[in-house]
Parts: C-alpha cells; sequence; structure tokens
C-alpha cells in the first residue's frame, strides 16, 4: 500500500529532481520512492510509526522535523548505494524530498472526504494488521483522488495488490 501510495508523488518528485539537476530524473525518482518505502517500512516493523502519522496527520511537516532527520541517514545511504552519488548529494535529495512527500500526503488528506484523524489511524492500523474507522478500499481511492462520496472504488483484490509490497 505505501510503494503504490508513493507512487501518487513521483510525477512532483521527477520535477524536484529535475530542478536539482540530476541526470536521470526519471530513474532517481524511482530510487527514492523505493528509499522511502524501504526506510518508513524499517520504522513501522520496528514499532515506529511516526513518518506514518505524520506522513497523514493533515499538518505541515517543517524541512527540520524529527521525523524528517529520523528518516534521512537511511534514506541518504540508499540513494548514494543505488545512485552512486556522494553523500553531500544524497542528503541534499533525502533533505527536499522527505517534506515535500510528507507535505503532499498531507494535502491529500486534508482534501478527502474523511475526518483526519480517522484517515491517520485507519492507515497506522491497516499497517499493524488491524482494521482502522475508515474502509480501506474508499480510504485508498479519496487519497488517490476519488469522488467525494467516500467510495473510492477499491475491491479486496485491489487492496490486496496495494498491500503486497509492504512487509517485504
Amino acid at each position: 500500500m505505501l510503494e503504490q501510495l508513493l507512487n501518487m508523488a513521483e510525477g512532483p518528485l521527477q520535477e524536484m529532481l529535475a530542478g536539482m539537476d540530476q541526470k536521470q530524473p526519471g530513474n532517481s525518482a524511482s530510487v527514492l520512492k523505493e528509499s522511502i518505502a524501504s526506510s518508513v517500512q524499517k520504522q513501522v516493523a520496528s514499532g515506529d510509526l511516526g513518518a506514518i502519522k505524520e506522513m497523514f496527520s493533515g499538518s505541515e511537516t517543517s524541512p527540520g522535523a524529527s521525523v524528517i532527520n529520523n528518516l534521512q541517514g537511511d534514506v541518504s545511504a540508499n540513494l548514494m548505494d543505488k545512485l552512486g552519488i556522494s553523500k553531500e548529494q544524497a542528503m541534499s535529495i533525502a533533505a527536499a524530498a522527505l517534506p515535500m512527500i510528507m507535505n503532499f500526503f498531507n494535502k491529500r488528506v486534508n482534501d478527502a472526504p474523511q475526518d483526519n484523524g480517522d484517515i491517520m489511524s485507519s492507515i497506522v492500523s491497516s499497517l499493524q494488521g488491524g482494521k482502522g474507522k475508515v474502509d480501506a478500499g474508499d480510504l485508498l481511492g479519496s487519497l488517490m483522488g476519488g469522488g467525494k462520496g467516500g467510495s473510492g472504488g477499491m475491491d479486496l483484490g485491489g487492496l490486496m495488490d496495494l498491500g503486497k509490497g509492504l512487509f517485504k
């Protein structure tokens, strides 16, 4: 599910990377999404839900937020390894991308018809294997631009496909 949601931010990531003079913004954006997903998944697996809660809080995330600092090192290390870039370049990309991603989803949460608290708790609950207040299919549909009626048009098979990559 997290990887599917991050796919929604690929265009803005590519634009940001092109502005940072990355040679292949498309490839770099894919690696960046994978690095962010991997780092967040590691935190969730260890019981730290700070990044997920921040990503879907509906509140502005500042570049100096502790959740950004907690993710930046791991994301930067992945970027250096997969893109062969310097530590400085990787840290610069992570420092720009992480708050952008957080705020991208915070805006989506604010635009969704469901209550922000219900959305955040439902996402956290689904990542922990539970069921939240908001139906997961409706929630994903809302965040992905589904209708304001709450129905995202996602069936159980689609939801299962979205969740496949969450806990690799």
